[in-house]
């Protein structure tokens, strides 16, 4: 089977000249202003907008004729996201945007020049290109060569302006080959004191489940504890520019973190032959999570969703596939015994059941069951 994979590249425009990011800046208040003009249709529908607002786009707004199209692009994916995650009388508000090129409007290039061998030309409109200088860390700089070598596809890219700083996203694409068929299911139950737990269920021993592992995140729990307590000061004392820039840092920090967990749940799962992951579907999960005020803090505070995307990714790349299960499939899992079945209340870390007397790890046992859910549709019998 094969599958469409992606990453994003991340390169800072170098010292560029201000006359360029001067033509940056004003493209990027045109776009912002003709996003906000394609919103007003109030539709989701690409097709819509095209029909209905691309010939007099072209004749309101100073800008490429790709750009006007990405733009309505974006317009459409914006609402869309709106509408899915809005609550109660929200009001879309734009504060602000990034510029996406694809291939029509940008072209980039490796060259000998002192400076940077990397170099960004965008097409603004019918009268001016501007070159752009771009630099990027190491680990990006290998994806980039890769890109540059074929292993992967150039997209778009997305000029972000952050701090009064200019950087070029490279959204990068390619093909992989995932198994059609698996011998070993890798379940990872998700939860507030443990960010992750996995186990293994081979095909060769449906019954003995293998190899558990846990991730507690404490490091991510210290540093959203760490920069709320921050913001509470820096609002406190009204510095609303200082706790945005703490916001930032967080996020970076945070993924750093999710990247370095992501990384060894990939490295659980290749030791088995021909694994599968499977994770709950999260859909709703913040919703349906009712607890106390404190406790409701800790868990929205975990960033699941992105773990699971992460970890989505990162398996794809290694070749192996992610498999969700619904709501509806994943139900008990966490109140089941995996030994007989019997399904209890549950207090505290340890799942005791009063059926048979297993004694076991909560976390670990809801895996085990969502891995049975799994051998039960693949038609794995216990021996």
């Amino acid at each position: 089977m094969r599958k469409e994979v992606q990453l994003t590249v991340v390169g800072k425009v170098f010292k560029s000249n201000k006359r360029k990011i001067l033509a940056l800046n004003k493209t990027l208040n045109e776009y912002f202003r003709l996003v906000k003009w394609y919103l007003g249709f109030n539709s989701t529908s690409k097709t819509f907008l095209h029909e209905n607002g691309y010939e007099i786009a072209k004749r309101l707004f100073n800008l490429n004729t790709a750009l006007i199209q990405t733009a309505r692009d974006k317009a459409a994916e914006i609402l869309k996201s709106f509408q899915k995650n809005k609550e109660d009388n929200s009001v879309l508000k734009l504060k602000r945007i990034s510029i996406r090129f694809d291939k029509r409007c940008y072209s980039f290039s490796k060259t000998t020049n002192i400076l940077t061998p990397y170099w960004l030309t965008l097409s603004l409109n019918k009268r001016r290109r501007i070159s752009l200088p771009i630099v990027f860390g190491e680990r990006q700089r290998q994806r980039i060569e890769e890109g540059f070598s074929g292993k992967w596809k150039f997209t778009t890219v997305e000029m972000v302006k952050r701090n009064g700083e200019w950087y070029a996203h490279f959204v990068l694409k390619k093909t992989v080959e995932l198994p059609d068929d698996f011998e070993t299911i890798v379940a990872i139950d998700r939860g507030e004191v443990n960010l992750a737990v996995a186990v293994a269920v081979s095909k060769k021993n449906p019954s003995k489940p293998v190899k558990g592992q846990f991730w507690r995140g404490e490091e991510i729990k210290r540093i959203r504890g760490l920069y709320n307590h921050i913001r509470r000061k820096l609002q406190e004392k009204k510095l609303l520019k200082r706790v945005k820039e703490t916001s930032v840092k967080e996020r970076r920090k945070v993924n750093q973190q999710l990247h370095i967990i992501v990384n060894q749940i990939i490295q659980y799962a290749k030791q088995f032959t021909k694994p599968l992951i499977v994770m709950e579907n999260l859909k709703g999960i913040r919703n349906n999570f009712k607890k106390s005020k404190k406790l409701n803090k800790r868990f929205h505070n975990l960033p699941f969703r992105k773990l699971q995307t992460y970890i989505e990714y990162k398996a794809n790349l290694e070749g192996i596939e992610v498999k969700y299960l619904t709501k509806k499939e994943t139900k008990n899992t966490s109140k089941t015994c995996h030994r007989c079945g019997y399904v209890a209340r549950i207090k505290g870390r340890i799942f005791k059941c009063p059926k048979c007397g297993m004694e076991y790890d909560r976390d670990l046992n809801a895996a085990i069951n969502i891995a049975r859910r799994v051998m039960s549709s693949a038609g794995w019998r216990s021996k």
